[in-house]
């Protein structure tokens, strides 16, 4: 076997052996009338860049954030009717866990709140309460009224047909009619007229 062809199945074995992360490039170089590979770009010039060996690099993907932000809940309603330090603790309980405020830091603000405000919040849960009770009695006073006023509109139309199908009738008998049985048709009709034309 010639210097040359031992060198070529060295850097042949060389390759194979490399680790499949260490991805290179080869190139295939001359020198004289011989023809060699090497993984550095030919000296003389003249040669050619055969590829990358090796196994291409695995693709990279962004990793999830391994901290988590706890959302704070929604303030209770009952909490606008507590006075201004009871209030105060509780948006401190309510917001605590999305400050990253510790645990214990937060069970001593409930343990406060349960001593201090227990009666204020029982007061405050009660206004809430009767808030939402007056805003039914209002809600269906509303609709008491409404259906009320559209039986109303209902029966005033039912009278107008009425009243309008009684003068159809004694229009047709005029040329019968008396001057006092005139006179009476002529106060039916501006009757209709007033309360069903308005």
């Amino acid at each position: 076997m010639s210097a040359m062809a031992s060198m070529s199945c060295i850097a042949a074995a060389a390759l194979v052996a490399a680790p499949a992360a260490s991805a290179q490039s080869m190139y295939r170089c001359k020198s004289g009338n011989s023809t060699y590979l090497s993984d550095r770009p030919c000296t003389s010039g003249a040669g050619s860049t055969l590829g990358t060996i090796g196994t291409a690099p695995s693709p990279t993907y962004p990793q999830p954030s391994g901290t988590y932000v706890q959302r704070a809940p929604k303030a209770a309603e009952h909490v606008g009717y507590l006075s201004s330090a009871c209030a105060d603790i509780a948006e401190a309980i309510r917001t605590g866990p999305s400050r990253g405020v510790r645990g214990d830091v937060i069970g001593g603000l409930h343990e406060e709140y349960r001593q201090k405000c227990s009666e204020d919040d029982a007061a405050a849960r009660q206004r809430v309460a009767e808030d939402r009770r007056n805003e039914r009695d209002t809600k269906r006073a509303a609709q008491s009224a409404s259906q009320q006023q559209q039986q109303q509109a209902r029966i005033a139309s039912d009278q107008c047909n009425e009243l309008l199908r009684i003068l159809a009738a004694k229009r047709r008998q005029t040329a019968t009619m008396s001057d006092g049985e005139r006179a009476d048709l002529q106060r039916s009709e501006a009757s209709y007229a007033e309360r069903c034309k308005q």
